[in-house]
């Protein structure tokens, strides 16, 4: 089992868990297939949301997120931001651990407050009591240990790493140096994908144009919100409509400067399908970015001879003041100078 809501932890439900066990603890609960599309493309927008906060940021499949906090000036900022950014993102309060490695600070989290922090500064200490159906095992090997009596990881953490080795090959050696604290598993660090997409299928094709232009106009913002929170623009726009007999029509270019904000790529995503003429209703609509770069690339040109908007100048500067904070932006009078 990937996820499991919050209603089914109070039964002993726990992500990782077998489903027939599962339906057994809580058979009341519904359960349903993952659709891998859907997560990978949740994985992807919450490890851009928080991609910025710490030098190393992993989101897993089950809808766990970790952050590396050694070297961030400011920890605590980033632990707050990190809560502002998961509740606008799900859309519920996260759960959070702050503790020395990603196997403790789980745990933490797992067992914290929805919108608190449950901080660790022993981890050996703070997993002793803990069940050791914990550790990243299958069912056999939990089965296993508790036949020999380690139902505990404070159990698991007083055996013998080759003792336990010989019990369950190079995973039991694993279990041990997890359940005494000493965290051997680094984080895979998450890098922004080069391109990004949106789209729209229709229940019935649509013909109308304001229809259209309507749901292209969301789905530009909802780029726009993505690019924000990477930091990026887009290079190159590509609209696909599709019909459906499954064929299509396709425009796109590639631009000068990257675009980033929702009336920039409305700009021109919209003045394609104003003239556009398709030769059949459409059934899905497709708005790509191809390639996208830093969009601190285009900051300088934002000032150069007044041919950055003035939505462009507000986007650049909402970008600077969520990340370092309301005060490094700073209205000053204007002063000329002779000369």
């Amino acid at each position: 089992m990937v996820a499991a809501s919050e209603e089914t932890l109070p039964f002993g439900v726990v992500p990782g868990m077998a489903l027939r066990q599962a339906e057994h603890l809580c058979p009341q609960s519904t359960f349903v297939l993952p659709d891998e599309e859907a997560v990978v493309r949740i994985r992807e927008l919450l490890s851009a949301a928080l991609y910025d906060l710490a030098p190393v940021v992993e989101v897993r499949d089950e809808g766990i997120a970790w952050l590396d906090l050694d070297g961030v000036v400011r920890p605590g900022e980033s632990i707050r931001e990190m809560r502002r950014r998961l509740l606008k993102a799900i859309g519920r309060e996260p759960r959070l651990g702050l503790a020395p490695g990603p196997f403790s600070a789980r745990l933490a989290a797992a067992r914290a407050r929805p919108g608190r922090l449950m901080r660790v500064e022993d981890a050996r200490e703070f997993l002793a009591p803990l069940p050791s159906r914990e550790l990243p095992l299958d069912s056999e090997q939990i089965e296993r240990l508790d036949l020999l009596g380690l139902r505990t990881l404070g159990a698991v953490a007083a055996i013998g790493p080759r003792e336990l080795e010989s019990q369950l090959g190079r995973d039991g050696r694993h279990a041990v140096l997890l359940a005494r604290g000493l965290e051997p598993d680094l984080l895979e660090a998450w890098r922004p994908p080069l391109f990004t997409s949106a789209h729209r299928q229709f229940g019935e094709p649509v013909e109308d144009r304001e229809a259209l232009l309507f749901v292209a106009r969301a789905l530009c913002g909802d780029l726009a919100d993505e690019l924000g929170l990477r930091g990026a623009g887009a290079k190159h726009v590509r609209v696909r409509l599709l019909f459906e007999s499954a064929e299509g029509e396709t425009r796109e270019s590639i631009v000068r400067h990257p675009l980033s904000s929702a009336a920039e790529l409305f700009g021109l995503v919209g003045s394609w399908l104003k003239e556009w003429r398709p030769r059949a209703p459409i059934a899905e609509l497709w708005i790509d970015l191809p390639v996208l770069e830093g969009a601190g690339r285009r900051q300088l040109r934002l000032w150069a001879g007044g041919d950055g908007s003035s939505e462009e100048v507000v986007a650049a500067l909402e970008r600077l003041q969520e990340r370092f904070g309301d005060d490094v932006v700073q209205k000053q009078p204007f002063a000329g100078v002779p000369a």
